[in-house]
């Protein structure tokens, strides 16, 4: 590990705009402080980060949205909160700026910076090029210095690229075990169900996920719902009454998982979790449909799901817009009942060890590094 020969107080921007990110940033800075503790945070996060650390200039729930259409019609909102993140920054003279995910949001804040303070910048988990718009690695070399990669796909991406690539692995992966006695005592015919941790996905598929629990409750009334939400909000979004069926809770996701013998899970990193828990996953993923058929002809992958996307082949079931109904979530459920325990504990080892390669502790040397 490196270690700073002068303990000088360190000024570090970092930007998170969703609840995955947090989760990234609080590790992050938790590893940057044990190299050096005398660091000042700026920026933006969720209460992981302000745990960690970060007075936070605004709430992250107010840049989280997804897909093409929801960042529009938010779009004097986002601005606006960028133009203010931007002020603050310039004033603060940050030594370096990391942003955490959300590269629509955090990319033309690293461009401002890189212009205005000729500072270093990072980009902690890269945009999807490897999935769309590849385009934007050309552009993002005029005032990128490194990407720090979670997934061991992505480097191929940057092959032809000036810009430093470091594959850091995901932090999860360190997080999140499971021993032989916990797989074993997961509860029979539990599901989890995860409906997202932003507003735009509980709108969009946590009734849908409430639907098909009474569907399977009504054909096997042995089968228990778990339903972890992120926020108390987003109580009020579910229109559909999960009566006696979805027992609800709050900001308890990874221990619902490692109970729960299958999980229907929104695209992103709760499925990385589902499967680090050793809970089979169905993966669904549903936008507003424009930004759906603008964004399907960009598209230059096989799968969407993270656990997929990672083994290189379909290992576990995928739901993509219109395929999201009750009676498709039914014949995934029933499929992955069919399928071997024993072959999905050897497949999952296999993603769990593919990711753990350092996680936010190589992450902060790499940074370190790129400072000095």
């Amino acid at each position: 590990m490196i270690k700073e020969s002068k303990r000088r107080k360190l000024k570090i921007a970092i930007v998170a705009g969703e609840k995955s990110g947090d989760e990234l940033g609080g590790s992050l800075m938790e590893s940057l402080k044990s190299i050096n503790p005398s660091i000042d945070f700026v920026g933006v996060g969720g209460s992981k980060m302000v745990t960690s650390g970060l007075d936070s200039l605004f709430d992250i729930n107010q840049i989280a949205v997804m897909g093409i259409i929801e960042p529009l019609l938010n779009l004097r909102k986002i601005l606006l909160l960028r133009k203010r993140l931007k002020k603050f920054l310039l004033n603060e003279k940050p030594d370096i700026y990391i942003g955490i995910d959300s590269p629509d949001f955090n990319l033309p804040i690293a461009r401002y910076l890189k212009m205005s303070l000729k500072i270093k910048t990072v980009q902690y988990v890269s945009p999807s090029v490897w999935a769309w718009r590849k385009g934007r690695i050309k552009s993002m070399e005029k005032y990128i210095d490194s990407v720090l990669t979670i997934f061991p796909f992505e480097e191929s991406a940057y092959s032809e690229s000036k810009i430093q690539i470091s594959y850091v692995g995901h932090p999860l992966s360190h997080k999140i075990s499971m021993t032989k006695d916990q797989i074993n005592q997961k509860i029979e015919n539990s599901i989890a169900l995860l409906p997202g941790s932003r507003k735009s996905e509980i709108l969009q598929l946590g009734d849908i996920m409430i639907k098909a629990a009474k569907k399977l409750k009504s054909i096997n009334h042995q089968y228990t719902f778990f339903m972890p939400l992120s926020d108390e909000t987003h109580i009020d979004l579910l229109k559909e009454d999960p009566q006696e069926i979805v027992s609800i809770s709050l900001g308890d996701s990874q221990e619902v998982l490692k109970k729960s013998k299958l999980s229907i899970t929104t695209s992103g990193t709760a499925t990385l979790e589902s499967v680090l828990s050793f809970t089979p996953c169905i993966t669904v993923y549903r936008t507003n449909w424009l930004s759906y058929l603008l964004i399907k002809p960009l598209l230059q992958i096989d799968f969407f799901s993270l656990p997929n996307l990672i083994f290189g082949k379909k290992l576990l079931p995928e739901l993509l817009q219109g395929e999201v109904t009750v009676e498709n979530i039914v014949k995934s459920v029933n499929s992955l009942q069919q399928n071997d325990e024993a072959l999905f504990e050897g497949r999952f080892i296999q993603i769990r060890e593919n990711l753990m390669v350092g996680g936010s502790e190589k992450a902060a040397n790499d940074i370190f590094r790129l400072i000095s």
